[in-house]
């Protein structure tokens, strides 16, 4: 019993360890399952396929953009209330290459994914380049080309305060792990005074849309200032979730 504890538990290692290491059989098997589902993704099929994903949940500023930034190790747009107005996809991936940044629009009226801009190798300039491709995907009767290349970067008021739409910001080099995750709008609570109510309802559809999925894992960000069973977002999550099996 004791050979076979041994044994088993020697196993359980190697393969722990291959995971992470780009020579054994078991990473290269990974990576190609990875990247066929980013494939996928690309050519949005998740829409008539039921493909893992991680979709990161939390209600207005409790802390998830800071989350996200330590994780991918670039700075997200930043702004008062609510910072993140449509889905962001972040996929991490390990190359032999160094660090670079490539942005794509994926939106619902276009079948082939839009290059928004060249590929980035300055981490300081990622934060500004997804500013501005939120833009875009809130502006969509405008092209492309006016929020990639306007200085300084001046809208004004938005066509939609939030969209379906969608931003892929991928993220590779040496130092660089495999993942792949999406950044969902906030859970709104209230609107301040001159916002819409009707946002209220478009985000909750939206993150809805997201973590129905029996096999999207639901990163929960919550605030430890309030009770964790009274924020929205943890709502939702029972809803779809009620047992806990896929959220973290």
């Amino acid at each position: 019993m004791s050979d076979y504890s041994s044994s088993q538990s020697d196993n359980d290692n190697a393969f722990a360890g291959g995971l992470s290491d780009p020579d054994s059989i078991q990473y290269r098997h990974r990576r190609q399952v990875f990247d066929i589902i980013n494939r996928l993704h690309s050519h949005g099929l998740q829409h008539q396929m039921d493909l893992p994903q991680i979709a990161v949940v939390g209600s207005q500023s409790v802390g998830k953009s800071s989350l996200i930034e330590s994780v991918s190790g670039i700075t997200l747009p930043r702004a008062t209330g609510t910072c993140t107005r449509c889905p962001i996809e972040c996929r991490l991936s390990r190359t032999d290459t160094s660090w670079s940044c490539e942005v794509y629009l994926r939106v619902a009226r276009q079948s082939a994914e839009i290059q928004f801009g060249t590929p980035i190798t300055d981490k300081a300039e990622v934060q500004e380049r997804i500013r501005r491709a939120q833009q875009a995907i809130l502006n969509p009767s405008r092209p492309t080309s006016d929020f990639i290349h306007a200085q300084p970067l001046t809208i004004g008021q938005n066509e939609h305060s939030f969209s379906s739409d969608l931003i892929s910001v991928r993220i590779s080099g040496r130092d660089v792990d495999d993942l792949s995750f999406v950044d969902l709008p906030g859970i709104i609570a209230s609107v301040r005074q001159g916002g819409r109510e009707a946002d209220i309802r478009e985000v909750k559809d939206l993150v809805m849309s997201f973590i129905t999925k029996p096999s999207c894992l639901i990163l929960l960000v919550v605030s430890c200032e309030t009770d964790i069973e009274n924020q929205g977002a943890r709502q939702l999550a029972k809803q779809v979730d009620p047992n806990g099996e896929r959220t973290i």
